[in-house]
């Protein structure tokens, strides 16, 4: 089975939950509660054996920075790319959905559909900003897969 093969069952067993609609209790408990706890759980667990020295360094701020440049790059790039299917397409692409490409899932789907709507009020974009959201959030996945399979060959 591949190195990643928990990170992909734990996707898919999120969106079972989510669209079998059987179990809404659970669902609802697992995009919040669970979640959350989950959060402050792993955020204790690591920060209370993380020491200052250990986190303040220069390596540390390099990560950060190199993260928030990917990220500034992935959401330019999206909305390049989108301008591009725009005139393509004989101007029938939103480009504003080459923004939601990337994993921040959901939250720049629904900034594209805000930024959308203040343009014009009877644009609707969230549905197909969703779609580009989830492929960027599959996208990292299977970046993430073929890190760690790269890094567990490197032992």
């Amino acid at each position: 089975a591949p190195v990643a093969s928990p990170l992909i069952a734990t996707l898919m067993f999120g969106n079972l939950l989510r669209e079998s609609g059987v179990v809404e209790r659970l669902s609802q408990a697992a995009q919040n509660e669970i979640a959350n706890v989950t959060t402050i759980f792993l955020g204790l667990a690591i920060g209370s054996t993380m020491t200052g020295e250990a986190f303040m360094r220069t390596d540390t701020l390099l990560i950060l920075g190199i993260g928030l440049l990917a990220f500034i790059l992935d959401t330019v790039g999206g909305v390049l790319f989108g301008k591009l299917l725009y005139v393509l397409s004989g101007r029938r692409f939103n480009p504003l959905i080459g923004a939601a490409g990337i994993s921040a899932f959901p939250m720049s789907a629904r900034i594209v559909q805000r930024v959308g709507q203040e343009y014009d009020f009877e644009n609707f974009l969230l549905m197909h900003a969703m779609g580009a959201n989830t492929a960027g959030q599959l996208g990292s996945v299977i970046a993430g897969s073929v890190v760690l399979t790269l890094l567990l060959q490197m032992n």
